[in-house]
């Protein structure tokens, strides 16, 4: 990462068993930046509860040591995109994307979602159950 990053913070890793399930090799550290928390506070405020809002970092990194589900995608630009799913006061995805260009995964969003949209996106082979040995 660049020096110009000293900004973000470290909340967890991708661990090299969770990126083969997921069948892309994106795996290391991964980063928020000062402007996502405050986008994921101004944006879904009314969606997530006070306790999730106070201890965002603490929400995030308990989401990517243990996520429910796994999910990725690659987009446009080959842009690769990684969802975590875990339930925790309600259904939280957090959305993270890959800078293959700077080498590291930073987390782009975070948001409610409901099992009608889980049980969607499992059966179109967007999401896996996930469990950790």
């Amino acid at each position: 990462m660049r020096s110009y990053y000293k900004a973000y913070k470290k909340v967890g890793e991708i661990k090299t068993s969770l990126a083969e399930k997921l069948g892309v090799m994106c795996y290391g550290y991964v980063y928020i930046s000062p402007g996502v928390i405050r986008h994921i506070i101004r944006r879904h405020n009314k969606q997530l509860s006070r306790n999730v809002k106070d201890n965002l970092i603490n929400v995030i990194e308990s989401i990517l040591k243990d996520p429910d589900y796994i999910g990725t995608k690659i987009k446009e630009n080959n842009r690769i995109t990684i969802e975590f799913v875990k339930k925790v006061d309600s259904i939280l995805l957090l959305g993270m994307e890959v800078d293959k260009d700077e080498g590291y995964i930073y987390v782009s969003t975070l948001y409610p979602i409901t099992k009608s949209k889980i049980d969607n996106k499992i059966y179109g082979g967007r999401l896996l159950s996930c469990s950790i040995e």
